[in-house]
């Protein structure tokens, strides 16, 4: 990384990355684990002695060893129990159930009509059943909300994105469904899922961008997710990059995400004549539109400079600004519209790269593959992080999910 060093692991996200690693790898030395995270091997004893007393990690046997004491590889316990992710968009709820190590053992699109008075009793009622499905203690519930949330614990969502205003998705969740709920914003989920199973195990500071219907962005400094003030850091989608152009969900003219967010898109698409927008109604009609329009571009060079060229110097513009304000160590480009990603990159990178001062000309970008319970698998990694949780961010709810893994613990150590 050109000299570029990584900033310490914080202790409270080092047992979460360890879960995160051993799913991946499979089981593994202590060595091994402080080989690949890059801490010292005390730190790995201490995290993985929190992780066996609550029984989310167990000692195998011995492995033969070339000389010195034989090595016991750690590994994951299946029945710890398992985590539940929900992502909220306009017109459904995409729910996850997975284990520890973030293997999906049930995924859910189910329906929801957010305009409704009553859309959170909906929600709670369609969890319900979710939950009742799940096969085993449930530890916790983590929702994914296209907003601001004034903090992990309370869960208050305010969302202009699906209409939202003082939501009280915390309160109204946990009343109905009995566990632990935690909420955020669905971005820095996904932020907080990186941590977990993806590049957070490598890199400590990243952004997290997000592509689609809305352009997101999740800092993570030093191996914690920045929240800001109010929960609603990271609004990369309204820092304005026009000096006029269409309104944003907040009212503003000229945000980025109000020109290429997917109804931006498809909004130029319509002004330069390479579509006719007549009869397009609701967001996954707009998400259609795009995938139309990305196969056009595939065949048309003026299709994919004038409308796909366009976003990504735009988007490679704003992310390049936020690299040189806070010198990550690297930038993950995620979502909906990262499948059309080799339409975006040409201008993206030409963009980002130029605008780089010249310190931060090695940060790479890593663009993950999609799939939408990515969105859901990130809100679910919200419940193992807060069985970490030192600082009180996720109050009386993260104290209520390690009082589940420990309860847990200790059945199986009855049976």
């Amino acid at each position: 990384m050109n000299g570029a060093a990584s900033g310490s692991r914080p202790s409270d996200l080092l047992p979460a990355s360890i879960l995160g690693l051993l799913g991946a790898r499979g089981p593994l030395t202590r060595a091994e684990l402080a080989s690949a995270l890059r801490v010292s091997s005390a730190s790995i004893t201490q995290a993985s002695k929190e992780l066996m007393s609550k029984g989310m990690v167990l000692e195998l046997g011995q492995l033969a060893s070339g000389g010195g004491r034989p090595a016991r590889p750690l590994s994951l316990v299946g029945s710890a129990g398992q985590i539940v992710g929900v992502k909220v968009t306009a017109s459904h709820m995409a729910v996850v159930a997975a284990k520890l190590d973030g293997e999906a053992t049930l995924t859910r699109n189910i329906p929801l009509d957010v305009s409704r008075p009553d859309a959170l009793d909906i929600a709670a009622r369609s969890l319900q059943e979710v939950l009742a499905a799940v096969d085993g203690p449930v530890l916790g519930v983590g929702v994914g909300i296209p907003g601001s949330v004034d903090s992990l614990e309370s869960g208050v969502a305010d969302s202009p994105t699906i209409g939202w205003r003082n939501a009280q998705v915390g309160t109204v969740l946990r009343q109905r469904l009995g566990v632990p709920v935690l909420v955020e914003n669905d971005v820095n989920a996904l932020a907080v899922a990186e941590q977990v199973y993806g590049v957070g195990i490598k890199y400590s500071t990243y952004l997290v961008v997000t592509i689609g219907r809305g352009i997101g962005c999740g800092i993570v400094i030093g191996g914690e997710v920045f929240r800001g003030a109010g929960g609603g850091a990271g609004e990369i989608g309204h820092v304005p990059v026009a000096d006029d152009g269409p309104l944003c969900p907040y009212g503003h003219s000229g945000c980025l995400e109000s020109l290429i967010g997917s109804a931006g898109l498809v909004r130029r698409a319509v002004e330069l004549g390479f579509f006719d927008a007549t009869g397009l109604q609701g967001l996954n009609a707009e998400l259609e539109a795009i995938r139309m329009l990305a196969a056009r571009a595939e065949r048309d060079p003026s299709v994919a400079e004038g409308l796909f060229g366009w976003a990504g110097r735009l988007l490679g513009s704003a992310v390049a600004g936020a690299v040189n304000l806070l010198n990550p160590e690297t930038v993950v480009v995620l979502g909906e519209g990262s499948e059309h990603w080799a339409l975006w990159e040409p201008g993206f990178a030409e963009s980002f790269r130029s605008k780089l001062i010249s310190s931060r000309r090695w940060v790479p970008y890593i663009v993950d593959p999609w799939d939408e319970d990515k969105w859901a698998l990130g809100a679910a990694a919200l419940v193992i992080a807060s069985s970490f949780d030192k600082d009180g961010s996720t109050g009386y709810q993260g104290e209520l999910v390690r009082e589940r893994l420990s309860v847990a613990a200790s059945n199986r150590a009855k049976a």
